[in-house]
């Protein structure tokens, strides 16, 4: 039992204030240094606060109102949206994500405390919170606690055990250990096992990052095959925000984006090069859609790469170009697919672009966010083919469906009129005898589903992104520390290509190999392409076999054991 007094009114501001800072701003995002502090105790300095309080509702508004300010320091970024509804949405939104953790703050007084069943209880019922927010409005993945434990290079690599929810449990389970050691001081056994607690992952992570490291290394001084790829980011605003005269204005200005991305491509010319990959929706519309005068794309490719790059053309025909009649001639016109195959018949390697698409299935006509993988024509099968597609399946709400009917209106107001149908299954792909596994902005911050990528025999992770809805935000940081983590829970490198982001890459290590910028304001508005060889270096993880299942499954067990013992 502890004998520690209750803490003064004026002690209590003090950790609040202090609690707040450390586990707010304990991100990799925002201060690696702070989120080791987190990890430790920063949440154990405000569920001090709440052991003075025997009446359950005032721990549960507690609770709730802390992390909400928590919470709306770290989604400060979505308020650099351009559309005024999201100063109504953010607040609530962070209030009603909070109301987990008030639930939490119902489990604490000093009794439950002093007991390490009910210490593992509590970090297994915060495990589950954080793991149900993934089946709900299309799934919430930012933020969970356990990012505090990936802002250094060696705890990072505990997620190779059981990924990011499993790094939750320990930084729970430690600041209760922290919060027993105060309650319990001078307990030389107490402070030694939260100790043990506390460096456990550091010291995995040191042991799995020292072999795996050797391992890279030897490999690379034998002469291990890299994969040599070109990421483009091309820094374009959203279309969405821009008023245009009349279709021909529209077309205009989205050939001078085609045109942009030769430029910016150009450089790359003479590399030895396996894979290009250009960002989601990088020019609207859709894929197959005959929109350009055949000439416009001829002249613009003998201005930018030279008149030789018209002799690798795709053959004017279906589905790349058709022919239609004008007043006074014939006229070609081809698509966003003519361009991708040009491109990628110029540099020989293959192509991964992002762009709209559509399909009818059961006579309707259904939209999805896409990336299309496009093989040199070299490569193709003459007799058929039918370039790839994936189809992203986490869509945002009101961005790229509408959830409920009375939001149609609303959304309509802002002009958005209908919605994407959600992709159904992982692709893995081959390019060069590697295969890649694809997805789409939002669907790399889900750990099981990149984890699909990885059983299907994937060597190498490939994200395409677009950030410009919140533009000059922390947004894009936060973004990539969901992204590095992905790559230590599978033991796989990653690659990113960004409308306004990060381009970069990171091996299987969770380190960046390459990126364009320099500082985050660089990062975000540059336009550029970044030719980078990836070392393939691939391992199995422990999560790779079992995913969220490992710490889901032990997480269900101990507070079903917790309440059937009881």
């Amino acid at each position: 039992m502890d004998n520690v007094s209750p803490l003064s009114k004026r002690q209590k501001i003090i950790l609040a204030i202090l609690s707040f800072v450390i586990v707010a701003f304990g991100q990799p995002a925002w201060s690696s240094f702070l989120a080791m502090f987190a990890a430790l105790f920063g949440f154990a300095l405000f569920f001090r606060i709440l052991l003075d309080y025997p009446k359950p509702k005032h721990r549960f508004w507690m609770a709730t109102l802390w992390f909400s300010a928590v919470q709306m320091v770290q989604l400060s970024w979505s308020v650099s949206h351009p559309f005024y509804y999201i100063y109504a949405v953010y607040p609530l939104f962070c209030f009603g994500e909070s109301l987990q953790f008030g639930i939490l703050g119902l489990f604490f007084t000093r009794h439950r405390i002093s007991k390490v069943s009910c210490l593992l209880v509590i970090s297994a019922v915060w495990t589950l919170f954080e793991w149900s927010r993934l089946y709900f409005l299309s799934g919430y993945t930012w933020n969970p606690v356990g990012l505090s434990l990936a802002g250094n290079i060696f705890s990072l690599q505990a997620a190779s055990l059981g990924g990011i929810f499993a790094l939750s449990f320990w930084v729970i389970l430690t600041n209760l250990f922290a919060l027993r050691t105060w309650m319990r001081w001078p307990d030389k056994k107490v402070l030694v096992s939260w100790c043990a607690i506390a460096v456990a992952p550091y010291l995995f992570g040191a042991i799995h990052y020292t072999y795996h490291n050797h391992q890279m290394n030897k490999l690379l001084a034998e002469g291990s095959n890299s994969f040599s790829t070109v990421l483009v980011q091309t820094a374009f605003p959203v279309e969405e925000m821009i008023c245009f005269k009349d279709h021909n204005h529209y077309r205009e200005y989205v050939l001078d984006e085609w045109r942009k991305i030769l430029q910016i491509t150009k450089k790359q010319k003479g590399r030895s090069i396996q894979l290009i990959a250009l960002p989601e929706f990088v020019v609207p519309f859709g894929t197959y859609t005959f929109v350009y005068p055949y000439e416009k794309v001829e002249e613009a490719f003998s201005e930018i790469y030279g008149k030789d790059s018209i002799k690798t053309f795709p053959p004017l025909d279906l589905p790349l170009a058709y022919q239609v009649e004008t007043e006074n001639e014939k006229q070609w016109m081809v698509n966003n697919a003519f361009w991708a195959q040009a491109i990628a018949n110029y540099f020989d390697s293959g192509l991964v672009i992002g762009l709209e698409d559509a399909e009818d299935v059961d006579g309707d006509r259904e939209y999805y966010s896409s990336a299309i993988y496009i093989e040199p024509t070299s490569r193709q099968d003459p007799s058929f083919y039918q370039p790839p597609r994936y189809a992203k399946r986490v869509l945002v709400p009101m961005g790229e469906y509408i959830p409920f009917n009375f939001c149609k209106d609303l959304a309509a107001s802002y002009g958005i009129v209908g919605s994407f149908t959600a992709g159904k299954k992982a692709e893995v792909w081959e390019c060069d005898h590697v295969p890649f596994g694809v997805s789409i902005c939002y669907d790399e911050t889900f750990g099981d589903m990149m984890r699909e990528n990885k059983r299907r025999g994937a060597k190498i992770l490939l994200n395409l992104s677009s950030d410009a809805w919140f533009p000059h935000s922390r947004l894009i940081v936060q973004h990539l520390e969901h992204a590095r983590l992905r790559t230590v829970e599978n033991g796989i490198p990653l690659i990113r290509s960004c409308n306004t982001g990060v381009t970069c890459a990171v091996d299987s290590l969770g380190r960046d190999i390459a990126s364009l910028g320099g500082n985050d304001d660089d990062r975000e508005d540059i336009s550029d392409s970044l030719f980078v060889q990836v070392p393939m270096y691939t391992y199995e993880t422990l999560y790779s076999r079992l995913g969220d299942g490992l710490i889901v499954g032990f997480s269900m067990l101990v507070v079903l054991l917790f309440f059937r013992l009881k």
